[in-house]
């Protein structure tokens, strides 16, 4: 299952992104820590998760956990809670590694630091997988409110091509490698998309 995903990833959608994507706000204009926001946060991505896969679809739980490393600032007060949520089915692990430079005042140069984390994956139907919990938890993470999710999650389909990412309560990226695949939920949800990328949506969306 893991070389699977991962070959049609390295293949279709290197570094889990594409060129071809809609970003979607769900947060504003409401403050941080509102009740307001998180009901309009967890409303938007359900609506526009349920849009894009169906309850039959089979897809891709990808999990990339940093572990201790995850986040300094917030911390995960709850990292278990991802794993409880997918404990039913299936889980296979991997190990992989991300390069980063960081500049040495020291020695006066340029290095490069080896990264590690793991990426656990689940397969299944959208309907035996706890998404709406999924995605609330994410939600809740730099809100302060628990459960959460720290861990990056991406809802995979390699039929419809689609790549699903809930990056926290600001708001969430789909992904595809084709323009019409997407152009409904351009047209659908234009108000929702983030203003600051909407000359850029336009451009490849706009008919």
């Amino acid at each position: 299952m893991k070389d699977r995903i991962f070959k049609y990833i390295q293949r279709n959608f290197p570094n889990l992104t594409s060129d071809v994507h809609l970003r979607f706000e769900l947060g504003e204009p409401f403050e941080n820590g509102t009740d307001e926001r998180i009901n309009q946060v967890v409303t938007r991505v359900i609506t526009l998760f349920e849009e894009v896969f169906h309850p039959e679809d089979y897809i891709y739980v990808y999990i990339k956990d940093w572990g201790m490393n995850e986040d300094i600032m917030f911390g995960n007060t709850t990292p278990e809670y991802v794993y409880q949520l997918v404990k039913d089915h299936n889980i296979e692990v991997e190990t992989l590694f991300e390069f980063d430079e960081d500049y040495d005042e020291i020695a006066g140069q340029t290095i490069e630091i080896k990264q590690e984390y793991n990426v656990k994956i689940v397969y299944s139907q959208v309907k035996s997988i706890t998404y709406k919990a999924i995605l609330e938890g994410i939600g809740n993470y730099e809100q302060g409110r628990e459960p959460s999710i720290g861990q990056s999650v991406y809802f995979i389909s390699t039929e419809k091509d689609l790549i699903f990412h809930m990056y926290d309560d600001r708001g969430c990226i789909i992904h595809s490698n084709e323009v019409t695949k997407l152009i409904h939920m351009y047209r659908k949800y234009n108000k929702w998309l983030v203003d600051y990328w909407r000359d850029y949506f336009n451009g490849i969306f706009k008919m």
